[in-house]
């Protein structure tokens, strides 16, 4: 029963300090708090108020005369002093003792059994995600890849992380990078970063870091940069006001006083997607001094060093110029087969096995009767027999809920085509094409995603970094005469992490006198990736565009023999390079068992427990582990660090879960909902203190457990009231710990020198530690 003058504390409010009761009304309290000169009105019930009542032991101050006194013994509402004098409740206000888990257990401030648990849970969970070092590449909405984790805990373990990231196409070399960028972020090694990618890609990085790593970016463009000057001031430079951007190649060339800003702010990490780019260009003069001076730098390339040796070293000498300074000597050290190429990963698709096949799929049409054909594009469609037979195929795509990637060479035509199939099928076509701004493309694949349609048309501006894998299949409505494009067009949807076959479906074009289909069907360049290739594909499209025009074979048979051999000669004498930190698939097994089985179960009782704890609304929402929380009315706290005061998330905790449902937030690391809750469990009151019963049948005794935070690992320490360490004890604590009771201080009995005995014991603890929490056992067996 509250009464005027009683003393309270706010245990989610540390920073009100002592309040005192000035009247009670019905179910809310009117107190004042002198440290912070406020008056509140608070709710009794289920606010976790509790009332001030001082400890044998603790300090005081006798408010009429300003003495300060010990606590002897107390009573109802009066105490007795050391000293042998009674004195009422109301006569004295209290000194603060150190808000320490001991001075806690000292004078009887304890927590409850469920806040001392979830604090354990706690501390094991932020040991547990360390992970053999894997921790910080554990929170990203993925499938986890051996030869992923393998680059980003190479990467991320140098002082400096220069990094050329060159696995084959679809492997992954984003995710990669936004695995080490994540670490770098977590860790607090890198403050500014700076993400470089073609136009068309700038987009899916934002929307990259956001859903599967829960890193925010933004967009540095004009539109951006100006809105900076208008809203903070003049002069302002943008990467002070958004130290996480993305910017395009080209906006950064049209824009120099951004990459004045760049410099004046001091990029520490500088990722370039599509680097081969960089080579003898302008936005590699642009980029360069800015790489050299950056302590960070992750280069991405899908041009492999067999292709392009030349570049490869480029790049190389951009990272590493004092290690790569003459490329006469890279290519000496390559023919010897001594090269040896740090801090860079190559992957290819050999090295990790298990990508689901690429299956060829060959329709055969007449395409004689097109040489008469209108030459309106849009009536010229209609007779094309292409047309016709994606026509006669939708409907049965559509019963399957069957997306279909379509590749159209010409802007032109795939327009003409999509009125055509619109007005045929009467169902929506969705594009995908260079005349879309950047936004619009994004937005529209985003809609084809969840609509009904089965068909995209892409033109060319999807060849590059795009990832169409939730595609069942591809169609090439017309071939490219470059072999690297088609690659390039294939590797979409021949992607890592994909589960079903890649079909790919292209058009033997029956009546014409060459096509393009039988080259490459030749070169069995459907079914097998072209990776090392590339100098043998060069001058192709030249080769190939004059045989279309109607140049004699005999320079086609040649090339196609010429690239035959090459084939044949990487796959019998692979150009002999030592990457130094390179991926081996014997090591992914060891790999996998470093990451925790029991991770996300210990993520969602903890995170589960303690926003109920701090009286957030939690509603279990079925699925695998799926969530609803919400910072409502009834919470405890305004707010979590990162996390609002009246958000409301709706996630889950399992791996699986989050990947298959994009809608869901996904619970784990680096997500602010278990950041915040971490970050209010080390830094809040809450299970720093309590007293237990341990049923342990056969054991006796009583003693102090603390726990110890030492390098994010949990250290418990065990004494007998004695003062007298007991690891002995420690199997049979834990073992019991869960069906422990919380004791109160009326049931011990405690003596009249229960704080100075806890102090003393205290003294015997190591004092080469953090203390998280304290608790006084009893064994009760």
């Amino acid at each position: 029963m509250w009464r005027p003058g009683h003393k309270l504390t706010h245990p989610y409010n540390a920073e009100l300090g002592v309040g005192i009761v000035q009247k009670v009304d019905g179910r809310f309290l009117h107190a004042y708090f002198p440290r912070a000169d406020q008056e509140l009105t608070l709710s009794v019930e289920g606010s976790g108020l509790t009332r001030l009542i001082l400890a044998p032991g603790q300090r005081a101050e006798i408010l009429e005369t300003g003495e300060e006194v010990e606590i002897a013994e107390v009573h109802d509402f009066a105490y007795l002093l050391r000293d042998g004098r009674q004195i009422a409740d109301a006569e004295l206000w209290p000194l603060a003792p150190p808000d320490t888990p001991l001075e806690r257990l000292a004078s009887l401030r304890l927590d409850s059994l469920s806040a001392f648990r979830n604090r354990i849970d706690g501390l094991h969970l932020t040991e547990l995600r360390e992970a053999g070092g894997l921790g910080s590449f554990l929170g990203g909405r993925i499938e986890l890849f051996p030869h992923q984790l393998h680059v980003a805990r190479q990467a991320v373990a140098s002082e400096s992380v220069r990094w050329l990231l060159a696995d084959e196409v679809g492997l992954g070399k984003t995710i990669e990078a936004c695995l080490i960028l994540s670490a770098l972020i977590r860790t607090g090694r890198t403050k500014r970063v700076l993400i470089v990618a073609p136009e068309s890609l700038v987009v899916q990085w934002l929307g990259e870091l956001y859903r599967k790593f829960h890193q925010i970016f933004v967009i540095l463009d004009a539109e951006r940069v100006e809105s900076v000057s208008r809203d903070y001031g003049e002069g302002v430079n943008p990467f002070e006001v958004h130290p996480y951007a993305v910017v395009a190649h080209e906006a950064l060339l049209d824009q120099p006083a951004l990459q004045h800003f760049a410099d004046e702010a001091g990029l520490d990490l500088i990722v370039v997607d599509e680097a081969h780019r960089l080579v003898d260009s302008a936005i590699g003069a642009a980029l360069a001094p800015r790489i050299h001076v950056a302590k960070h730098v992750l280069l991405l390339t899908a041009t492999p060093l067999q292709a392009d040796r030349a570049g490869f070293f480029q790049l190389l000498s951009l990272l590493h110029p004092d290690t790569f300074s003459s490329y006469e000597d890279f290519e000496r050290e390559l023919r010897a087969g001594r090269a040896a190429i740090p801090c860079a990963s190559a992957v290819r698709r050999q090295d990790i096995g298990g990508l689901p096949p690429r299956v060829p799929l060959a329709v055969d049409l007449d395409f004689s009767n097109l040489a008469e054909a209108p030459s309106d594009l849009v009536a010229r469609v209609k007779q094309d027999p292409r047309a016709r037979w994606l026509r006669e195929q939708t409907k049965s795509w559509r019963k399957r809920s069957e997306k279909v990637l379509v590749f159209v060479h010409e802007v032109e035509t795939l327009l003409a085509l999509q009125r055509y199939l619109e007005a045929e099928t009467k169902v929506r076509v969705f594009v995908f094409h260079e005349k879309m701004s950047s936004e619009q493309r994004d937005i529209d694949l985003a809609l084809f995603r969840d609509s009904a349609s089965s068909l995209l048309l892409c033109s060319e501006a999807g060849e590059e970094g795009r990832n169409f894998q939730f595609c069942a299949r591809m169609i090439h409505y017309d071939l490219p005469t470059s072999p690297v494009v088609l690659e390039q067009r294939i590797g979409r949807l021949d992607r890592i992490g994909r589960k079903t076959p890649v079909e790919i479906v292209y058009f033997r074009r029956k009546g014409v006198p060459f096509d393009l289909a039988d080259v490459y069907e030749a070169l069995d360049l459907f079914a097998t990736p072209g990776a090392g290739l590339d100098l043998a594909l060069s001058g192709a499209q030249a080769i190939l565009e004059a045989a279309l025009q109607g140049s004699p074979s005999i320079e086609i048979d040649a090339w196609i023999e010429r690239v035959r051999t090459a084939r044949a000669v990487n796959a019998q004498t692979p150009l002999q390079v030592y990457y130094r930190d390179g991926y081996d698939a014997h090591q992914a097994q060891a790999l996998l068992a470093l990451v925790p089985q029991d991770l996300e179960k210990l993520t969602q009782r903890f995170c589960i427990e303690a926003a109920r704890e701090l009286g957030f609304d939690v509603i279990e929402k079925g699925g695998a582990a799926r969530f609803y929380v919400e910072i409502g009315a009834h919470a405890r706290i305004d707010s979590l660090p990162g996390v609002s005061g009246g958000a409301r998330l709706l996630g889950t905790f399992d791996r699986n879960e989050a990947i298959a449902c994009d809608e869901l937030e996904f619970f784990a690391s680096g997500h602010p909902l278990v950041e915040g809750l971490l970050l209010e469990l080390e830094d809040g009151p809450r299970g720093r203190a309590v007293l237990l019963d341990i049923p342990q049948l056969g054991q006796s005794g009583a003693g102090l457990l603390a726990l110890a935070i030492d390098s994010k690992k949990c250290r418990p320490i065990l004494l007998d009231t004695q003062g007298k360490p007991r690891p002995d004890w420690l199997p049979a604590l834990w073992k019991s710990l869960p069906y422990a009771k919380a004791a109160s201080p009326k049931d011990w009995n405690l003596s009249a020198h229960w704080a100075d005995s806890i102090r003393k014991l205290g003294s015997r603890l190591p004092t080469d530690c953090t203390w998280s929490a304290v608790a006084f056992f009893r064994f009760t067996g």
